[in-house]
């Protein structure tokens, strides 16, 4: 575990000193938000957890309409019961999972749109579980997991843009196997992340 900060401690000083190196290629930035997630194959449906990402951002630009942007970022995730559940007849349940997220993104312009799509690993930073006002400790979460991104960017400000993503687990976050898990991408059967991200990025 050791060895994944001091990867992510590396990432951070990419993200600040790099675009000072080369800020005729480079930009750099800063991103803070919402999110809203699920946990697909837990019997619960509806994104009912609330959660805020913030971090920052290096983006190489291609030429004058693309871009890869490099991000890391503090996200929490998870799953929740909502009251609807609970009045018919589900024990109440808490998930929180909360995440240091490092993803790779190629953007595309159309005018004041970016359309971005990528990939994303996300390091397990803590988590809780509670189901009927009781903590679970016997499920086990995977320290390393891999999301596809998908989002549309509005650029409304020299600096300043507003992105929505959604951002979707490839591989399973449990070890092990519980009721109601599904299968995605042909993996068997798990638990995955399902995230929705609104932002504000700012650029430097």
């Amino acid at each position: 575990m050791k060895s994944v900060w001091n990867s992510l401690f590396v990432a951070f000083l990419f993200l600040v000193f790099l675009p000072a190196a080369s800020a005729q290629q480079f930009e750099g930035g800063l991103l803070a938000g919402g999110v809203s997630s699920q946990v697909a194959g837990d019997n619960i449906s509806g994104f009912h957890k609330a959660g805020i990402s913030f971090g920052g951002f290096v983006r190489l630009e291609l030429d004058d309409r693309s871009g890869l942007q490099l991000e890391l970022f503090f996200v929490q995730k998870g799953s929740r019961t909502s009251d609807q559940d609970v009045k018919a007849g589900m024990n109440p349940f808490l998930l929180r999972l909360n995440y240091v997220e490092m993803p790779l993104i190629y953007q595309y312009d159309f005018g004041k749109l970016r359309l971005e799509g990528g990939l994303t690993a996300a390091f397990l930073a803590s988590h809780y579980e509670e189901v009927n006002y009781l903590d679970n400790t016997q499920d086990a979460w995977r320290s390393l997991n891999f999301s596809s991104i998908v989002g549309v960017r509005y650029l409304f400000h020299e600096h300043w843009s507003l992105g929505l993503r959604s951002i979707n687990s490839i591989n399973s976050i449990r070890k092990n196997m519980v009721d109601g898990n599904v299968k995605r991408y042909g993996n068997k059967f798990g638990a995955f992340n399902d995230v929705l991200q609104l932002a504000v990025f700012y650029s430097l």
